[in-house]
Formats: C-alpha cells, structure tokens, sequence
C-alpha cells in the first residue's frame, strides 16, 4: 500500500506532477516549456536538455504513436510477429459481418478504432441487441469500430520503459468486504476514502468516487441479493460492478501490484509487444486468468499497447508495494548523463 507525495507546483496534470516532484527529488530541473501548457515539459540534468510530452519520452518515433492510436493496424503487426492477439474485426456499422463475428466468439468487445481510454467501449457483449448498441455508443468517437473476442480473467497493465519490465498492475471491478456491523453503504464509503488515503493524492483525480446511489449498482447488489441498507457477513464479498455488457468507462477499479507475480514468458511478450510497435515507454494490456502463467497456454491474449502509459496506479498501488516508476522514467531519459557520472 504504497504512495508518494505530490507537489510538482504549477501542474495540474497528475503524470506531470509525478515527474516534477520525482525530478525535483533527483536533483534534475523540471519545468513547463511554455508556462500554463501541460503539453510539453523540458527536463535539464548535467548540462542536457530534453523535452518530454508526459510519459512520452523525446525518443519515441512519431510512426510509434500513430499505430498504438490505430488498434487494426498494431493488432496487425502484433499478430504478424507471433503475439497472442484476441481475434477481431474492423466494421463501419452493424451488419451481418458483425453478427455473424458475435455468433462465432458468444462473447466480444467493442471499441471505437481510434479513441483513446475507455471511451466508448463496451464489455462482454453476448446478444445482437446489445452489440448493436454498443456500435452505436463507440460510433460516436470514431467512424470505424473494432469488435474483438471477450477474454476471461483479469485485467493487467504491463509498464515497460527502456526494453525492460518496470511494473505490473492488475485492475478490477471494485468490490467490498463485510466486516460483519457496517452496512453496504458505510463499506461503500469506506472504500472511497481509503482509496483517496493510500493514494496520498488528497483528491479524487485519479480514483473517481464510487457513486453508490446510482441505478447500475442497485442492480448489481440486486443480484447478489443485496442492497445499499443490508450488513453483510464478515469475509463475504460483494461485487460492485459487473463487466457484462457494461461500458468501461462506468466502472470503478482497484489496482493491486503484480511485478514480483508476472511469469518470464508473460513479460517477454510485452517487452516484444513494444519492441514490434516501436514504443520505448509502453502499458500493454494483458488479459488473463493468472499473468503468473503464460498467457499463451491460458487463452489469454493481449488487448492493446498504449504509447501514453498511467504511472498513478503504479505508484499509488491500493493493493501491494508501490512502484517507483517515475525515477525509472527520468533514469531511462538520461541514462547516458547518469552512466556518465558514475565512471
């Protein structure tokens, strides 16, 4: 349950903080290049001068940005070189090709082709109805949809800068545990301010509140024979969201670190993962159900690789040791100057 304070004065945006307040710690100069722009921040250490977009180092080529934005094109290139990609389809609106895609998977996902996060994207998709729903949400971010098999098991964020793992985190749907006198409510708003607590954040940025009063978790707890009111067992979990036919961005997460979990094969492949889209500072998305066995002999796959990758949740784990990967960052942008001094 780590965390590290937050200052990096005159940012607003959180990977930008982290990187001040980390460069600030290494004795490194940080600032904004243009004062009020988050855009573009210029880092000097020793005499050096680079100039970083966020966790997009100045090394990344400008073609590596444009496959991780375009899903076909990387999955392609993934597949090409032998990684284990979930099968897909590209498709403009709903037609027999989407159908007949659903009916041969039972289960897929929908994602615009070119948006970013979790934006129109939607979860375990498992009848014509709801895919066709689900193509109209993600087709209001992109003109083109991509439908690909639904994975089982869980969701891992593979951190890798500089050709080496960096950190692992697995993320899922937030759940309480009963303590046997608090009701599901006052466990609902307990998580939440632990969240905000352990993250040392002292702000709901990076961890959006668990709204409990809304329609989707009264169904959820419905199903589980529960309600906001109900005191639950000791040890007994109740799940918060569900993942069937659910939009992404509706569902809060916890974050528990798996560096010291993920399997040699499982690390490699995200290594190459990055290496095959030319992506120096990459979070590639592995979905299985154990990352501590390979994903290849578990039906696992992997679902995308982000050439903008979130350091918050590695470094403000809620579940596990918090990972120092902004100093891992900022020690991969000038490992020349760092060699240097100490020869």
């Amino acid at each position: 349950m780590g965390g590290a304070l937050v200052h990096g004065a005159g940012s607003q945006n959180l990977q930008n903080r982290l990187i001040m307040s980390k460069a600030e710690e290494m004795g490194m100069d940080c600032r904004q290049l243009i004062a009020g722009c988050e855009d573009f921040l210029e880092l000097t250490y020793k005499g050096r001068s680079i100039v970083i977009n966020k966790t997009r180092s100045h090394r990344l080529p400008l073609i590596a940005g444009l496959l991780a934005k375009n899903k076909e094109a990387a999955n392609h290139l993934l597949q090409r070189r032998g990684l284990p990609v979930p099968p897909f389809i590209v498709v403009p609106d709903m037609g027999e090709k989407a159908a007949r895609f659903l009916e041969t998977c039972a289960s897929v996902v929908v994602k615009p082709l070119d948006a970013s996060g979790s934006a129109g994207v939607t979860l375990d998709i498992r009848t014509k109805g709801q895919l066709d729903e689900a193509i109209r949400r993600a087709g209001r971010y992109s003109g083109s949809i991509l439908i690909q098999q639904f994975v089982p098991g869980a969701d891992y964020r593979v951190l890798v800068i500089g050709g080496k793992v960096a950190a692992v985190t697995e993320y899922r749907p937030a759940f309480v545990i009963g303590d046997g006198s608090s009701s599901v409510r006052e466990l609902i708003w307990q998580l939440n301010e632990t969240r905000i607590r352990r993250s040392d954040i002292g702000e709901m940025e990076a961890f959006a509140e668990i709204q409990a009063d809304s329609p989707r978790l009264a169904g959820v707890l419905d199903k589980q024979g529960a309600t906001l009111d109900d005191v639950i067992p000791a040890g007994a979990k109740l799940e918060l969201f569900e993942l069937h036919n659910a939009p992404a961005g509706e569902i809060s997460e916890i974050y528990a670190d798996r560096t010291d979990s993920v399997c040699p094969a499982n690390a490699e492949m995200a290594i190459e993962a990055a290496r095959t889209l030319q992506i120096d500072v990459a979070g590639i998305d592995m979905r299985c159900p154990d990352i501590g066995r390979p994903i290849t002999r578990t039906s696992g796959g992997i679902l995308e690789v982000n050439a903008l990758p979130d350091f918050t949740y590695h470094v403000f784990s809620y579940e596990g040791a918090s990972r120092d990967v902004t100093r891992m960052y900022l020690e991969y942008l000038f490992e020349e100057s760092l060699s240097a001094s100490h020869n």
